[in-house]
Formats: C-alpha cells, structure tokens, sequence
C-alpha cells in the first residue's frame, strides 16, 4: 500500500517552476491590473518570473519601486519584527535568522570581511529573477530601517552581482554613492554608526512575544536529520512542482528500494506518513506567515480541496 495521503490530487511530471506566492505575487498582480484596465487576468498559473516581466515591460525599474505598493496587510511579519528592534543591529541580526522562515527562494547571511559587516542575500533564481527580487528586498529592507529609526538610512558600500541596470541613477537614493556591479556576492556594508541606530518603536514585550513564536517554528523547520532530513527535503520539492509525494516517489529519487526506505525513517522512529505530516505542518506556517488564505494553502500543500485539507491538518496537530 502506498504511504500517502488518498485525499491529493495526480501529481504531475514536470519541471521545477516557479509559481507566484504569497504577498509578492499578489502586489505584482495588483500592479499589473491597475495598468492594464480591462484586462484583467488569471494569474494563478502564472510564473514568478512572468510576472515581474510583465511588470518590467511597464516599470524596468520594478524592482526598486514595487514596495511602495505594498499595504500594511501585505507586510511578513518579519518587517514588523524589526520595529520592535532595540537598534539596526539586533534587526539585520533577525532577519538573518529568521529569513528561512519568509521564502525558500532566497537566504540571508551576516558576513564581516576587511570592508566591514555586511548583509548577504542570496537568492536561488535565474538572472533575470535575481536582479528584481534583490533590489526588492534590498528597498524592503531599507525601507523598515527609515521607518524604524527616522533617518534616511543608506548602506555605506552596495554590492550586486548582476550587471549594471540602465536605470542605475536610480540606485543613489536608496544604496547612496558607493555602489558596485558585477560582484560575487549582493551584499549592503553597514558601518557602526548605522548599526547602532536606535529603532523608536522598540517594544521589548512585542519582540519576545514574536521571536518565541519565530523560534518555535524555525525549531520545527529545522527537526529533521539523516535519513528523515533528505526525504523531508524531497518532500518540499515534490510538493513545489505540484506532485504528489509518496515513499515510493521519494525512494526512487533517493537510490533505495521503498522497504529501504521505509526501514530507515522507522529507524528514527518515524514513519512516510508521520514525516509527510511534519513537512505539510510545516509548510502550512510558512505559507501562513506569507499571508495565503486556508484554499490557497490547501492547494500548495498537494489537496484536492478545502474539506480533504481541513480534515488532514487535525492529524498534524496529534503529530506536533
């Protein structure tokens, strides 16, 4: 008998792809609309990189200018987190830690090297996706701190790794005058005086109300190891390209028969069925913290519909 939940839909054979999620795809749909009167379209089956085309095609700098369309609905909570900050390091320090917890499409790193301490971003996309979502979050960023400290906050050197944009000028008001192109790595050097900054709205009880739940989850993001770590991981893949996970699946992919397979997750003491319960648990917060409602979330989590979702998660909370 196959491990695997009865109520999901045919998984698909196709290549990894990557469709719009969360607040990101939901402004860059808002945008698109709003210019193109009319017209309005279906965008679910949409992929992340056409959409920020389509909005290129109106805005080539879409990249920089996209978060001022963002709502207060439309903010992670992460962008909240840092207001409660202390100062600008304790909140380039949280995202840091907690970016995990906002998108599998990009990470964040603290790195200090002879220039200083920077920010990292790395971002797992073609090129072409790569420079908006980088100037995005780069002005997201930025954008938070301004709002956070009152001051007109620029990094003191900007470093990306694509080339330089035709609409560079535009990068001075946000990155300020030490900016590089064609770098290894996107990174915004911060110097200590930035650093030390004191957010106005720090509010020590928000801060540990929030960080205890954003280490909660990250500790059930980061639970698995071994043997559970791998098929866990092949898990949030099959599910990202619209599959239907099983143990079979996930064997094959694996170079191990499902008794194999099977023998070593009980080994950790868990079972296929146990282990696709955590992944879609955990999933289910990640997609929560990005603002998808209940139907949304049903459909990325491989269901056929709301009903066979709502009926699963209550098995998930037995797991937890």
């Amino acid at each position: 008998m196959r491990e695997e939940d009865r109520n999901t839909r045919i998984g698909a054979k196709s290549p990894v792809r990557r469709f719009h999620r969360g607040a990101m795809g939901q402004v860059l749909e808002r945008y698109l609309d709003a210019r193109t009167p009319g017209a309005r379209r279906d965008y679910q089956l949409a992929e992340l990189e056409q959409l920020w085309a389509a909005a290129a095609r109106h805005d080539p700098a879409i990249g920089l200018h996209l978060f001022a369309q963002f709502t207060p609905r439309d903010l992670h909570v992460l962008t909240q987190l840092c207001l409660y900050c202390v100062d600008v390091a304790q909140a380039v320090s949280c995202w840091a830690r907690y970016a995990p917890l906002a998108s599998d499409m990009e990470s964040l790193a603290l790195v200090e090297d002879s220039e200083g301490l920077a920010v990292e971003l790395r971002i797992d996309a073609p090129e072409r996706l790569a420079r908006h979502v980088i100037e995005h979050y780069d002005v997201m960023a930025l954008t938070q701190l301004r709002r956070g400290t009152g001051i007109e906050v620029r990094p003191a050197r900007a470093c990306f790794s694509f080339p330089r944009p035709a609409y560079h000028a535009q990068y001075r008001t946000w990155f300020g005058d030490d900016i590089r192109f064609g770098c290894e790595h996107n990174r915004l050097y911060l110097d200590p005086p930035t650093l030390a900054l004191p957010m106005l709205g720090h509010n020590p009880g928000m801060f540990d109300l929030l960080t205890s739940e954003l280490d909660r989850r990250l500790a059930r993001q980061r639970q698995f190891s071994g043997w559970a770590a791998k098929v866990a991981d092949g898990v949030r893949h099959c599910l990202a390209r619209g599959q239907t996970p099983s143990l079979e699946n996930q064997a094959e992919a694996l170079h191990q028969s499902p008794r194999t397979l099977r023998r070593r997750l009980e080994e950790q003491g868990l079972t296929f069925r146990q282990l696709l319960d955590l992944v879609r648990a955990e999933l289910e917060q990640h997609l929560e913290l990005q603002g998808l409602g209940r139907g949304e979330i049903a459909e990325r989590l491989g269901y056929a519909d709301l009903a066979a979702y709502q009926y699963a998660r209550k098995r998930w909370r037995t797991v937890d």
